[in-house]
C-alpha cells in the first residue's frame, strides 16, 4: 500500500488494480486447465440405464439393454461428430490465422517498401541538393572568371587605345591632322577608302572599309534633307579581310565633290550592329576602267588621267 501525506486522506491501492499487472498475467494463468463436462449428461443417462437393466426382469431388462446399446451408439456418433467438428474448426482457425499472418506480412512488406521509397526519395533529394550546390559553386566560379576576364579585356582595350592614340599622333598628325582614329572610334565613325571605276556605261563608287572594330554590312547615300537615295548590297571581302561595297551610278555631284577634294553635299552612312553610323571618306587615288582586247578578254586598268572623263557622263 502507498500513503500520501500532506493533509490529504490516505488512499490504499491494491496491487491487483495496476494496469501493467493486468497486462502481464502470471505464469500460472499461462496454462489454463482443460476441464470439459460435455460427457456428464451421457454418463448420467448411461448409469440410469444400467441401473434399470440391473433391477428389471424379463422384457424390462431387454429394454434396459437396448437403451444402453442406443446410448452407447449415440455417444459414439456424438463423439465422432464432435471430433470432426473440432478438427474442421481447428483447420478453419489455422486458415484464418494464416490469412491474418499473410495480411500482416503484406502490410509489413508494404510499410517496409514505403519506408525504402521514403529513404530513396530522401537520398535522391540529398543528391540533387549536392548537385545543385556544386552547379551553383561552378556558376559562381565561372562568373568570377568572366568578371576577371572582362576586367582584363577592359585593361587591354584601354592600353590599346593609348597605343593607338600615340601611333596616330606619330604617323598621321604630320600628314592629315584632322583624322584621329581614336576620336573616330569613340564617336562611332567608320573609316572608308573610296575609288572610282568605270564599268562600260556606268560609274561605280567603290568603298573599302578601313581599320575599325566595327563590321559594316550596308552603306547608303542620304541627301541634305535626309532622304535615302540608294543603299548598297551585302559586302564583299578582299584578301585582307576588309569589307568592300560598290555603288552603281551614284549622284554625279557626290563624285565631283569627292574627286575635287571638297566636302560632299551628300552623307554616306554605314550599317553596323543594327545602327547607321557616319562615314569618314579618304581618297585611295585609284581610278580604273574596263577594257577589252582583240580576243574579247576583259581587263581592269588604271585610268588616273581620265578621271574627268569618267565624271563627264554622270554630270550631264
Amino acid at each position: 500500500m502507498s500513503v500520501i501525506e500532506g493533509g490529504l486522506p490516505a488512499v490504499a491501492i491494491a496491487t491487483t488494480d495496476c494496469p501493467m499487472c493486468h497486462a502481464q498475467p502470471s505464469a500460472r494463468s499461462d496454462a489454463p486447465a482443460d476441464r470439459r463436462d460435455d460427457a456428464l449428461p451421457w454418463a448420467l443417462v448411461l448409469t440410469a440405464a444400467v441401473v434399470v437393466a440391473s433391477v428389471g426382469a424379463g422384457a424390462e431388462r431387454w429394454f434396459g439393454l437396448g437403451t444402453i446399446a442406443g446410448l452407447a451408439a449415440g455417444s459414439a456418433c456424438a463423439w465422432v461428430s464432435v471430433r470432426a467438428a473440432l478438427q474442421r474448426r481447428r483447420a478453419a482457425h489455422v486458415r484464418d490465422l494464416a490469412a491474418v499472418a499473410a495480411d500482416a506480412d503484406d502490410r509489413v512488406t508494404m510499410v517496409v517498401r514505403q519506408f525504402e521509397w521514403a529513404v530513396n526519395d530522401v537520398a535522391k533529394l540529398r543528391r540533387d541538393n549536392e548537385r545543385a550546390e556544386a552547379a551553383a559553386d561552378a556558376l559562381v566560379e565561372r562568373s568570377r572568371q568572366r568578371e576577371r576576364y572582362v576586367e582584363k579585356l577592359e585593361r587591354q582595350l584601354f592600353e590599346a587605345r593609348e597605343r593607338l592614340a600615340v601611333l596616330a599622333q606619330t604617323t598621321t598628325t604630320s600628314e592629315r591632322p584632322e583624322f584621329d582614329p581614336l576620336a573616330d572610334a569613340l564617336a562611332g565613325i567608320v573609316p572608308f577608302n573610296w575609288s572610282m571605276h568605270k564599268d562600260r556605261a556606268q560609274v561605280n563608287l567603290e568603298l573599302e572599309c578601313g581599320v575599325t572594330s566595327r563590321r559594316p554590312t550596308r552603306v547608303r547615300i542620304v541627301d541634305a534633307v535626309g532622304e535615302v537615295l540608294m543603299t548598297s548590297g551585302t559586302p564583299m571581302w578582299n584578301d585582307e579581310g576588309k569589307a568592300c561595297f560598290s555603288l552603281a551610278n551614284p549622284p554625279g555631284d557626290l563624285l565631283a565633290d569627292l574627286d575635287a577634294g571638297r566636302t560632299p553635299r551628300y552623307t554616306i552612312e554605314a550599317l553596323s550592329d543594327y545602327e547607321w553610323h557616319p562615314v569618314r571618306l579618304e581618297d585611295s587615288g585609284r581610278r580604273t576602267r574596263l577594257v577589252t582586247d582583240k580576243q574579247g578578254r576583259i581587263y581592269r586598268v588604271s585610268d588616273d588621267a581620265d578621271a574627268a572623263q569618267l565624271l563627264a557622263p554622270t554630270l550631264h
